[in-house]
């Protein structure tokens, strides 16, 4: 094999990152010796850092007992006809749910599996969510009636995932909360787990503002505004 000069070698917390530069390469070695294949792994939401149990370890002994854990995304090195496991977790550190693997032989749940006959590539993919909409961010309601707050959520995740059919996708599973603007006096209201506002039935407040919040994303929230017609 090719000597590499050591200005171009980067030690990583992982393995040795055998490419030019270090800003912008996957973890892992990228270089390959005959009888081995480079098994590329890369995630969605998040698009690098997520930690994977990876079975066996591969020839730079990524993935050994003892060594730091496997990040997205990564090039593994395998001898030719190595039977491969690759076991995501549940959520990602963000907390949103797993939704299916890419690429793969065969998956089982979380696990991905591969035999390295050739050079291959694998994702796995989370449920994420980019922002919450409320829009138009003031709507009216008549008294002694109900409106639904119109929130949308943009995210990212295909769930398709056919092993884990429960799991939630971006863009479902809200929760709605109230509260007073600054001056305003009177009964809040109700909102119902799925957005539907009905004015307090004794002394509605003349305006209230709403909270749209995504399970998947507790730090992303939208406000409106409820106003009540006279």
């Amino acid at each position: 094999m090719k000597k590499i000069s050591e200005k171009f070698i980067c030690v990583t917390s992982l393995i040795v990152l055998a490419s030019v530069g270090c800003g912008g390469g996957g973890k892992g070695s990228t270089t390959t010796s005959p009888g081995t294949f480079a098994l590329a792994v890369t995630s969605v939401n998040p698009v690098s850092g997520l930690a994977l149990t990876v079975s066996p370890a591969d020839v730079n002994s990524a993935g050994a007992s003892g060594s730091p854990t496997p990040e997205t995304s990564l090039s593994l090195i395998y001898n030719s006809g190595t039977a491969v496991t690759l076991t995501a977790p549940a959520t990602n550190s963000q907390g949103s749910a797993f939704v299916a693997w890419v690429g793969c032989d065969s998956t089982t749940g979380y696990v991905c599996s591969v035999t390295m006959s050739q050079s291959k590539s694998v994702e796995v993919e989370y449920t994420g969510v980019s922002s919450i909409v409320i829009y138009p961010q003031t709507v009216t309601v008549a008294a002694g009636g109900s409106v639904q707050i119109p929130a949308t959520v943009n995210g990212f995740g295909t769930c398709t995932s056919p092993t884990l059919p429960t799991q939630p996708c971006a863009g479902s599973g809200m929760t709605y909360s109230l509260y007073l603007p600054t001056g305003v006096t009177g009964g809040l209201g109700t909102v119902s787990p799925t957005g539907l506002y009905t004015p307090a039935s004794s002394s509605p407040a003349s305006s209230v503002n709403v909270t749209a919040q995504s399970d998947f994303a507790p730090n992303i929230t939208a406000v409106g505004l409820i106003e009540l017609q006279q």
